[in-house]
């Protein structure tokens, strides 16, 4: 009885209904199924990463380490105190009779009867012979005998890498696997040359078509300069850190004249170094430095002292100063504005046709080329990094701009949004900031919300990330010094150059915006509540 009712018609048809049915709920199953891994990108945040699949060069800035002294001596930015120790102690005497051979003209010749010549001569004289060890010559380069740069043993290094194979056992490299060490204070373009030569070592130990680059301040320069000559073939992936391409503003003020001493400034620097770097400033030094700016006190002091005395003297001073010490590195010219560039030339050369431009001749045609060549096209020369190669796909991207710190309180505008050296606006390539005293304003934030833009404004509605070069893949961290690299920025940036496709903003855990906390050492997604924690104001 039971068989004969399944065969009855209307159960026959209830069988085939339900039958028809499993098999398009079963049809329908297996497309999710083949359609949710292409989809997982979309809506799961990609992993960060300490290790790539494809080789990486490491291209730090001016933090590298040359040697000179058959490599008995070291010289970076943070060591150049060491150009005034004899290995076994302070040259005390020869510091004392340096200040006695620049302060006599000084004080007999020039504050007595305003004839400042021989000043800035013993300036020039002086303070050149202790920086001798590291100098350039007039042509911007190393001056024959000299035996100063990378060293015995970073060359040895570089040379044993571009023969080896250096992956590890699951056939991953990391970011420091192949650094490709420099002498820092050479002509960027005569470098892009150099370093063609170990990225072709490079892919040929590898067995690799292609490299990632990660580069930092400085070493931007150089890639730039490689990619105007040799394009991005062979670089898969590019990972940018708080790039001086565009100048570094500090710097770009100095050799140009338009700069002046900011208390305030002063003050917040001292603040931040107590956090930062463990640099205790004393209570009292910051208190007084802050008294007397808030009292309009030391600006007087620094308005009169250059009103009085330092505009006479600018010109020959920064003059004495750049050719002594390191404006005779082409790599440091490289960081000067266009904007400032030719102002630059005057103030440490001399005006057209003086006899310091004649005698830096080769120098001066040196950072003139590189300045008309790459740094007038930063942006085009940037874009060629986005443009297909010939199998379709373009160079993976990832750029990281950092604020909330004091820029050096030299500058025109010492309230500028920077890392300490280089401001927002460049190093992102582009971005609209406030300053570090307001935010942007209701009506510019509203109008660009109106226009599609309001993602890329920050929590604490300081930067609009909208005008940059690349948008999408500019990341921006906040109370982070210029040459500090949090683990896990590291990690982001070997995430996004090693993808096989150009991730951005919106792919990571990490928005475009996010706070550096020192004492834990970690990065926070950047809200409302964590925004506003500058840390002279904490």
């Amino acid at each position: 009885m039971e068989y004969m009712r399944d065969v009855r018609p209307q159960n026959i048809w209830r069988k085939y209904i339900m039958k028809r049915n499993a098999k398009k709920l079963l049809a329908v199953f297996m497309a999710v199924l083949m359609i949710l891994p292409l989809a997982m990108p979309a809506s799961a945040k990609a992993a960060l990463t300490d290790t790539c699949d494809d080789p990486v060069i490491y291209i730090g800035g001016d933090s590298g380490s040359l040697y000179y002294d058959n490599d008995t001596k070291e010289f970076c930015i943070d060591k150049a105190s060491n150009l005034l120790n004899d290995g076994e102690g302070d040259n005390k005497e020869k510091i004392l009779e340096a200040t006695a051979n620049i302060l006599l003209p000084f004080i007999l010749e020039g504050i007595a009867f305003d004839k400042w010549d021989r000043y800035y001569a013993a300036v020039e004289k002086e303070i050149g012979e202790l920086f001798a060890p590291v100098r350039l010559d007039e042509n911007g380069n190393v001056p024959e005998g000299s035996d100063c740069g990378i060293g015995k043993e970073a060359k040895a290094d570089r040379q044993r890498k571009m023969t080896r194979d250096l992956a590890d056992g699951n056939g991953k490299y990391r970011e420091y696997t192949y650094e490709y060490k420099y002498d820092w204070r050479l002509d960027p373009i005569e470098l892009a040359d150099d370093l063609h030569e170990y990225i072709e070592g490079v892919k040929k130990a590898t067995g690799r078509d292609r490299i990632s680059i990660v580069s930092k301040c400085l070493g931007t320069n150089v890639v730039l300069a490689y990619i105007n000559k040799y394009g991005t073939d062979s670089i898969k992936g590019l990972g940018i850190g708080v790039a001086t391409s565009n100048g570094a503003d500090f710097l770009s003020g100095a050799i140009s004249g338009d700069f002046t001493i900011d208390g305030n400034g002063l003050v917040r620097l001292g603040k931040e170094l107590a956090v930062t770097k463990n640099f205790v400033v004393h209570p009292l030094i910051i208190e007084t430095i802050e008294l007397l700016a808030n009292t309009g006190v030391l600006d007087t002091l620094t308005d009169t002292a250059r009103k009085l005395l330092y505009s006479k003297i600018e010109y020959g001073i920064i003059s004495a100063l750049a050719t002594s010490t390191m404006m005779t590195f082409p790599c440091y010219w490289a960081l000067v504005t266009p904007e400032d560039f030719e102002a630059g030339l005057d103030y440490a050369f001399g005006k057209e046709g003086s006899e310091k431009r004649k005698q830096y001749a080769g120098l001066i045609e040196k950072i003139t080329v590189y300045n008309e060549t790459i740094k007038k096209h930063v942006d085009d020369i940037m874009k060629q990094i986005k443009v297909p190669r010939a199998d379709g796909k373009t160079t993976n991207l990832a750029i990281v701009s950092k604020y909330g710190t004091q820029m050096v309180p030299c500058i025109k505008d010492e309230g500028v949004l920077a890392d300490n050296y280089v401001s927002v606006r460049k190093s992102s390539f582009g971005a609209t900031t406030s300053t570090i005293y307001d935010k942007l304003s209701d009506e510019y934030i509203a109008e660009r919300i109106a226009a599609g833009y309001g993602k890329y404004i920050s929590p604490d509605k300081q930067i609009d990330a909208s005008t940059c070069l690349f948008p999408d893949y500019t990341w921006f961290i906040k109370n982070c010094e210029h040459g500090y690299y949090p683990w896990e920025e590291k990690q982001l940036v070997l995430a996004v150059i090693d993808a096989d496709r150009q991730l951005t903003t919106d792919d990571f855990k990490y928005t475009q915006y996010s706070v550096f906390d020192y004492s834990t050492d970690t990065l926070s997604v950047m809200t409302e509540e964590n925004c506003n924690d500058t840390y002279w104001t904490a």
